[in-house]
């Protein structure tokens, strides 16, 4: 009996530190959202330079600045594992994400230079019915991998992101 009772408790152990670990993963790609004021209409969101605000933190994601060319549009959509993108305009390859209200990116899918309709970019955590979520376009830094921390935020000159608001129903 004594070894199954420290079998079982080096499984908790260890059950306990994976925990840990991925509690800790999940936080260090955080970001904060800050002023995220109403969209434009109830159910449709387009970045114009005050449909999103938000302070850029440089020692998480690094931001550049957007040449006037770039826009995403998205609308209010059923909760899921992916969230559909109504158009994505951007002047070279880079990435539209999808981040919660808390900051954490839940997934992101790379755009080649150009207009595209309906893109879909997959998540890696459901979004929830009721939830309120941002979509943000991204430069890549030559590597074709989205990395939040070496990918460039597309930020205006106004200090807004280059971004779009919509909720999952």
């Amino acid at each position: 009996m004594n070894d199954r009772m420290n079998q079982a408790i080096a499984a908790a152990v260890v059950v306990f530190l994976i925990a840990a670990a991925w509690y800790v993963g999940l936080m260090h790609g955080r970001t904060e959202i800050e002023n995220t004021p109403t969209p434009p209409s109830e159910n449709q969101s387009t970045s114009t330079p005050s449909a999103t605000n938000t302070t850029n933190n440089s020692q998480t994601t690094p931001s550049v600045a957007a040449t006037g060319n770039e826009s995403v549009t998205v609308v209010d959509q059923p909760a899921g594992s992916s969230v559909l993108v109504a158009s994505v305009s951007v002047p070279q390859m880079g990435w539209v994400a999808v981040r919660d209200n808390n900051g954490h990116v839940l997934g992101a899918a790379r755009v080649e230079a150009g207009t595209h309709a309906s893109v879909v970019v997959p998540l890696l955590r459901v979004t929830e019915s009721g939830g309120r979520y941002q979509v943000l376009l991204y430069t890549d830094d030559g590597d074709r991998e989205y990395d939040l921390h070496k990918d460039s935020l597309l930020m205006r000159a106004d200090a807004s992101v280059v971004g779009a608001m919509f909720s999952a129903q």
